[in-house]
Parts: structure tokens; sequence; C-alpha cells
């Protein structure tokens, strides 16, 4: 799975689209406080600052949560695969666009 096929990034208006995904075992889920969503672009001038936790440790399911915080609302981008490796570049990856 190509991660990078959910995540476009428009240079012109500095903003970000996320994009869900549900294949096989991998998956991307997004929601805003809680509320699950297919797609979310998000201008990067207005992210207040995010929070990240991740476990690479299962071997099955390696996994990472990004919390990203606005004025009013919460955005969660959940991904698990069984690609550790890919898992671990594709969250270096999203922490450095959101930087």
């Amino acid at each position: 799975m190509n991660f990078n096929n959910y995540i476009k990034i428009d240079t012109v208006s500095k903003a970000v689209l996320f994009l869900s995904c549900n294949e096989e075992n991998n998956e991307i889920l997004i929601k805003i406080n809680d509320k699950e969503i297919k797609e979310i672009k998000l201008k990067q001038e207005f992210i207040q600052f995010f929070t990240c936790s991740e476990d690479f440790s299962n071997p099955l399911s390696p996994e990472f949560h990004i919390e990203i915080y606005f004025n009013n609302y919460v955005i969660s981008y959940e991904v698990t695969g069984d690609d550790k490796e890919e898992i671990e570049k594709f969250y270096e990856y999203i922490k450095s666009i959101l930087i």
C-alpha cells in the first residue's frame, strides 16, 4: 500500500488533504471530535498544535495516532497497517508535514 496516495499537499493554498482508507490490513481513520469522516482539507496556518503517539512494537499491527488541535475542534488521524517499516515512514512523513 502506498500511503502517500492518502495525503495531498496543496502548496498554493498551504493546505493538506487527508483521505481515509480501509484496505485489507491497512486502515486510516479520520475523526473530528470523535465523529468519523472520509476526508478533510486542513489549512496549515490554523493548526495550533498536534500530539503524537505510536506503537510500532506489534508486528501484526503497527499503528500511530496524531491529534491535531484547532480553535474549536480536534482532528484525530489514526493509522494501522501490516508493514512496520511503511507505517514508520508514513508517521515521520505526516509529522514533517504538520511542523
